[in-house]
């Protein structure tokens, strides 16, 4: 009997592994933040990224946007961060709506445009059109908050489009 697990074991070692490490892969190294944005005020919650963040426990969602009122209409930012030359950078970044109707405990959330927004923020795009000027203020001092290194490394046409024009405002 432990032969056959020693056999086992040397096989697994044989095998591909799941995730490739080449240098082409746009996976290789990227870390995922998710940002939770709604009247002007944005805080971190990771849980956002696989869908259990407190904004959406205890909420059904359905892909059928007319089949709900919506009372809270919030943004999901999903921000890509990469190793620099220096160190790590915000790489990219796309915001998905999330809408909620806390009285019937329903919510519409598009998974599959989710999906493409990390897809996006990952490539390196910087997609936050449909955020307000202020949401798009609040993701900036966030994002600068959260990490002032990772704020300052990452580069000045970056920083632009992540808000730091709207933080030069105040």
């Amino acid at each position: 009997m432990p032969r056959f697990n020693r056999e086992i074991k040397e096989n697994l070692r044989q095998t591909l592994p799941l995730a490739f490490a080449r240098p082409e892969d746009p996976l290789l190294g990227a870390t995922m933040v998710g940002i939770l944005v709604r009247d002007g005020q944005a805080r971190v919650d990771d849980a956002v990224l696989h869908g259990r963040s407190d904004v959406e426990r205890g909420i059904r969602f359905s892909g059928d946007a007319q089949a709900l009122v919506p009372d809270e209409r919030w943004s999901v930012v999903f921000v890509a961060m990469k190793k620099g030359p220096e160190g790590l950078i915000y790489h990219g970044a796309s915001a998905a709506p999330l809408w909620i109707d806390r009285d019937a405990r329903r919510g519409y959330r598009d998974i599959p445009r989710s999906v493409n927004c990390m897809s996006d923020a990952i490539a390196g795009l910087v997609e936050l059109g449909e955020l307000g000027e202020a949401d798009r203020r609040a993701v900036a001092e966030v994002l600068r908050e959260r990490g002032r290194d990772v704020w300052e490394r990452t580069p000045q046409e970056r920083r632009r489009l992540l808000g730091e024009d709207l933080l030069r405002a105040e």
